[in-house]
């Protein structure tokens, strides 16, 4: 009965361990000046203040936009880099935070991501 007791916790221990772990969803917007905007989505995986993932969005020329993504939070504010995107933008690292307005924390998380060249892309995150 005891050995079934601590199966049974164990079961429950590991299972609460992979929801942790789990792939969610946020919805992604992109824009900088003189190039397309994108909306899509970041496959994350959270675990603890460490996320990762993909993004799969389309540019506002139809043209669809993958990368890879990996980064953490801390007190508030997310640094997650940006590989292997397909427009070709390196170096891109993404400094996100929850925006305020009028002194008054918002939902969502809005920030730059700042690549090789100077280049600077707005993005906003919705969780």
């Amino acid at each position: 009965m005891k050995k079934s007791i601590l199966a049974a916790a164990a079961v429950l221990l590991l299972s609460g361990a992979a929801a942790q772990a789990a792939a969610v969803r946020w919805n992604i917007s992109e824009e900088n000046s003189g190039v397309p905007s994108a909306q899509g989505v970041w496959n994350v995986t959270e675990e603890g203040d460490k996320i990762s993932g993909a993004a799969e969005l389309q540019l506002s020329n139809g043209s669809p936009l993958s990368y890879k993504f990996e980064g953490s939070q801390k007190d508030g504010v997310w640094t997650v880099n940006l590989t292997d995107r397909t427009d070709g933008k390196k170096g891109c690292v993404w400094t996100g935070h929850a925006p305020t307005a009028g002194g008054t924390q918002t939902t969502g998380l809005l920030g730059y991501a700042n690549c090789d060249g100077g280049v600077k892309i707005i993005i906003r995150a919705s969780h």
